[in-house]
């Protein structure tokens, strides 16, 4: 599978430490096509498709990958505590081959490589002027990489990289200043917009709390101001209800935003609190109906089709740890980078028991 239409969100708890959350949204079974956790030690050597030679892993990682191949991580988090995420971006354009002064590397392999050799935003700031995302090999050719990337580290920087320009197939545009999160299409500065027009329209928000309009929202340090005149596809003033990527991006820049981005969470309650808040954008099976790229000028759903979040994931930077939640069970897997093998690549396994962690008290 090569698309991942997700959710992306960094919040940050009353202590001051970051957590990233993710929903991986995915038609299919990713646990019958392979998925799995995996890990890979500092100082081991990773084969990377089209690569001449085998990357030398620089900072131990952990993450996520939907399928049977190990180097094809979704998210994941290294030992300088830096988080990494891609999902669906469908304008999104990769090259065939990397131009000469550029390192190129396979859309589906992004994360690992970068987790594996960057300790913060600011290396893979540097990294990303320098690499060139390159079309994924299958045995009938070559597929274009409909991918873009998020990388956190613990101080709270983040960075997100999109190669959405077809003049310029594979490079990346850097928007360091960015509001903590991202979901799918369109490329950011139309989500931006998106929300702009939104954030002027809505009764909720024009009203405000106690009669205080709120016509700008504040994330990651980054100002959305309110704008009925900016260029939108946003198609209502009503709270946005679709798992169309549009409508998540507005769900979830408000709701982090009336939450304070976390700083009102203790530490403890970041699970079950943040998760809560994620299940806003959590997606139940809807057969393709309300999932869709966007509504055109007769009000159609554009790009319909099956998708439902397949796992909740949760990053505390802190402790270089991840949290996870197939959507068949619930019960969360912890997994610790250091409760994992320094010698050797290595696989974990993740809990799929139904009614895992609950306690039966009759």
């Amino acid at each position: 599978m090569f698309t991942s239409d997700c959710t992306a969100l960094k919040l940050t708890s009353a202590s001051g430490r970051p957590y990233w959350f993710r929903t991986c949204d995915i038609g299919g079974n990713i646990w019958a096509d392979g998925a799995h956790v995996v890990s890979f030690p500092a100082g081991a050597e990773v084969t990377l498709a089209r690569r001449e030679t085998p990357l030398k892993v620089k900072h131990a990682l952990v993450g996520m990958t939907d399928n049977s191949l190990d180097t094809w991580l979704l998210d994941g988090v290294n030992d300088a505590g830096m988080v990494g995420g891609l999902l669906a971006l469908y304008e999104a354009v990769s090259a065939d081959r990397s131009d000469p002064g550029f390192e190129g590397i396979v859309g589906m392999e992004m994360i690992t490589a970068l987790l594996a050799t960057c300790g913060s935003v600011a290396e893979v700031v540097e990294a990303a002027r320098r690499v060139q995302v390159l079309s994924i090999p299958t045995p009938d050719g070559r597929v274009n990489c409909t991918m873009h990337y998020m990388f956190t580290d613990p101080t709270g920087a983040c960075v997100i990289l999109e190669a959405a320009d077809p003049e310029r197939p594979g490079m990346l545009t850097i928007y360091q200043e960015n509001l903590g999160m991202m979901t799918n299409s369109p490329p950011y500065p139309e989500q931006l917009r998106n929300l702009a027009w939104y954030l002027s329209q809505s009764p909720e928000l024009r009203f405000g709390v106690e009669g205080k309009r709120i016509d700008s929202i504040t994330l990651n340090g980054m100002t959305v101001q309110g704008d009925d005149a900016a260029p939108h596809f946003t198609r209502t003033d009503a709270f946005p209800g679709s798992y169309a990527a549009c409508d998540r991006f507005i769900r979830t820049a408000v709701l982090s935003c009336l939450n304070r981005e976390g700083k009102d969470i203790s530490d403890e309650q970041m699970l079950p609190l943040g998760s809560n808040l994620m299940s806003a954008v959590f997606e139940p099976h809807n057969q393709g109906v309300y999932h869709y790229i966007r509504l055109d000028e007769q009000d159609a759903p554009v790009g319909q089709h099956e998708s439902y979040t397949q796992y909740l994931v949760m990053y505390d930077l802190t402790q270089r740890a991840l949290y996870l939640r197939p959507y068949d069970t619930t019960a969360w897997t912890r997994i610790t980078l250091a409760g994992c093998s320094d010698t050797e690549i290595q696989r974990h396994p993740v809990c799929r028991e139904a009614l895992g962690g609950v306690i039966r008290n009759n």
